[in-house]
């Protein structure tokens, strides 16, 4: 009778033996250059810039608050009708909200997110696509700073995706090659002011520099010549030298 069961037994410890082996290993295929892609220009944040500052310099809240005071532009959103110049507007003062965020400053980062609220409607973004900027405020005046942080790239994710859609995505490089120029200007603000060799490492990107330049000169001959555009153009290669 046992021999009736042996070749059952012996499957049964069979197979979660075989189940349990490591499935030979797959070559993987070799890296080929001409198919790699250099990723787009990720959406302006100059928070690493400043947390690197803080290491090296060990600024306080206070020091920061100044900072913003010095730099930050203030927009009347009324007096903007060119979409290029509006596209460039919201990218200077999305990266003036993330100072505004380094500083703890509240009444900043109302006035920020209040015209990076209006900004966008300007290119076409709905109403209800710009929900997350109440949300901005209601964390910062809890001083809820992390969920500030996180909503106001939540909020530039959303009014992107709204361009995109609506087939407005040539505004994108002119918002993102705005905000970290701005950002450039605080970073170049702190390492004159509170200057050492270390500080100002903080101040070459020429890889990010190159990528901008590349965006910029794809774009439409109409809005590469427009004023403000094309200063940024021509500034561009100095920028790459620092």
């Amino acid at each position: 009778m046992m021999l009736r069961f042996r070749p059952l037994l012996l499957g049964c410890l069979v197979l979660p033996f075989a189940l349990t082996q490591p499935a030979p290993a797959q070559e993987k295929a070799g890296f080929d250059p001409s198919k790699a892609e250099i990723a787009p220009l990720g959406l302006p944040s100059p928070y690493d810039k400043f947390l690197g500052l803080d290491q090296v310099l060990s600024l306080n809240f206070d020091d920061w608050k100044k900072v913003y005071g010095d730099i930050a532009t203030d927009v009347v959103v009324d007096k903007f009708t060119n979409e290029s110049d509006v596209a460039l507007a919201l990218g200077v003062k999305i990266a003036d909200g993330v100072m505004a965020i380094k500083a703890r400053n509240v009444q900043g980062l109302n006035d920020c997110s209040k015209q990076i609220e209006d900004l966008p409607k300007k290119l076409g973004v709905k109403d209800e696509e710009m929900s997350r900027a109440k949300t901005v405020r209601a964390h910062a005046n809890k001083g809820e700073w992390l969920q500030v942080f996180m909503e106001l790239g939540f909020l530039q994710t959303d009014i992107m995706k709204s361009l995109r859609a609506q087939g407005n995505t040539k505004r994108r490089s002119l918002i993102i090659t705005a905000g970290w120029m701005q950002g450039l200007q605080y970073t170049a603000y702190v390492v004159k002011n509170h200057y050492s060799a270390a500080a100002s490492n903080y101040l070459r990107e020429p890889v990010l520099v190159k990528a901008m330049q590349a965006d910029l000169n794809n774009l439409p001959e109409d809005i590469k010549t427009s004023p403000k555009v094309a200063a940024i153009i021509s500034h561009c290669p100095k920028s790459s030298r620092v």
